[in-house]
């Protein structure tokens, strides 16, 4: 049975392919290697695509739509919210929520380019989303692999691990520009699906597992220290997948098939499933009314949108 990794239950550090820095060979392990990079990315890749799909394609949708759009100031496109409580690869019972949202390609307020999109989010993403979420105090990486230029057609795979505090994360986190036939096919029905992408990127977020009072983590000494020492004494460690989806789409057409003349438009979707872990009760976390997962993921949006426009103000 093959492994799952868009799932909320952490993967060990020994699951992830060979590093250096992990020791993680098999004359070193004196068990059975892990995948290799492309064939680790190439699974991973192949879920990311599933669930997105799973959020856009009538055929294949396991996610509920919320009832109405939700505003995100200072951004000017609703945010539609959806949510499940399985996985497209059926392997998990996990609660996911959704969200998507069209922005205008334009740099502008309440609003972005297609380069400032590509910029914030696919570019230094860790580091990005520590300067416009206020939750996020600290990224470190702790191990980096090499940039892959093309896997099955997908351009500039980028991989690595980070430690993101102060609820402690630590994350594998993944981007890479996706296949146009791959965008073509997740293309969601009620946003003109007949129209082919431009250009689209992925980036993905995978729990990994690490247990501070134990030393047991099939772990290199250097890089547990490295983990340990990099966190409070009492840090709680949650748990976060995420698949992140933007793609540049054409100007929209009118019904005689001839362009609106609104312009290029970019398509936002993200989903997650995560565990603040602590004493916060799954409900609570779930809950919009209670300041849970789907009223923060709405609200990323206008973060992110406001941020870009205070990098712009002072370019």
């Amino acid at each position: 049975m093959s492994t799952s990794y868009l799932r909320l239950n952490p993967l060990p550090f020994s699951s992830l392919p060979p590093h250096p820095s992990l020791n993680n060979n098999r004359q070193e392990r004196g068990q059975e290697d892990s995948l290799g990079l492309k064939q680790f990315l190439t699974s991973i890749f192949s879920e990311a695509t599933a669930l997105i799909s799973s959020t856009t394609n009538p055929q294949t949708q396991t996610f509920k739509p919320d009832r109405k759009p939700r505003s995100s100031a200072p951004s000017t496109a609703k945010v539609q919210l959806l949510t499940s409580s399985s996985s497209s690869s059926g392997s998990s019972n996990d609660y996911w929520v959704c969200r998507k949202s069209i922005h205008a390609d334009k740099a502008q307020k309440g609003s972005a380019s297609w380069a400032e999109f590509e910029h914030g989010l696919r570019e230094n993403h860790s580091e990005n989303e520590m300067d416009y979420t206020p939750s996020v105090a600290s990224v470190e990486h702790l191990v980096q692999w090499p940039v892959i230029d093309s896997l099955e057609e997908w351009k500039g795979v980028d991989m690595h691990a980070a430690l993101i505090s102060p609820r402690t994360f630590i994350s594998l986190v993944i981007s890479a520009y996706e296949p146009a036939a791959t965008a073509d096919a997740a293309a969601s029905p009620d946003n003109n699906s007949n129209e082919t992408p431009l250009q689209g990127f992925y980036t993905i977020q995978i729990p990994l597992l690490f247990k501070k009072e134990s030393r047991d983590n099939l772990l290199p000494e250097s890089l547990r220290s490295k983990i340990t020492s990099a966190v409070p004494k009492n840090t709680i460690f949650a748990h976060y997948a995420s698949v992140e989806r933007v793609r540049l789409l054409p100007a929209a057409s009118t019904t005689t098939g001839e362009s609106s003349g609104s312009g290029q438009r970019i398509e936002w979707i993200m989903a997650t499933t995560s565990d603040a872990g602590g004493l916060i009760p799954q409900w609570v976390q779930r809950s919009w009314t209670m300041g849970g997962v789907p009223k923060a993921v709405v609200a990323d949006v206008g973060l992110f949108l406001g941020w870009v426009e205070r990098k712009r103000s002072d370019s």
